[in-house]
């Protein structure tokens, strides 16, 4: 997949969608992401071009293999950037929506490093 912020973020929306609900259809990510359906549409199509996602017999959204790997480390990163950020004293909707924006800009190197640094870090007595 070509470095694509929205693809991976509509990647990211059905991976925990699918945690909540089981199944995923457009409509449901349409709602969540606060777009449209021909939106979602459009990005669907591109995601099955892509060979990312496809649609089972009763039209839910299901992973490939690729996709499945791509939008759990999407994930990650932002809940370890959000859980971060939240550790420096930002706010939890702050962090969680500045995280969604540097989690497609670093590298996986310096997400393997944040992550051993917060796995590491102890907070001393102040």
């Amino acid at each position: 997949m070509k470095n694509n912020n929205s693809s991976e973020d509509y990647l990211k929306c059905i991976l925990v969608l699918g945690e909540k609900n089981h199944h995923v259809r457009s409509v449901d990510v349409a709602k969540e992401m606060g777009v449209t359906k021909p939106s979602v549409s459009n990005a669907m199509k591109k995601l099955r071009k892509e060979g990312l996602i496809k649609l089972d017999e009763n039209g839910y959204i299901v992973f490939s293999d690729a996709g499945r790997q791509i939008a759990e480390k999407i994930h990650s990163k932002h809940l370890l950037i959000t859980k971060v950020l939240m550790r420096i004293g930002v706010s939890e909707q702050t962090a969680s929506k500045e995280a969604c924006m540097i989690e497609h800009a670093i590298s996986d190197e310096t997400y393997d490093c944040l992550s051993h640094f917060h796995s590491d870090y102890k907070p001393t007595a102040g």
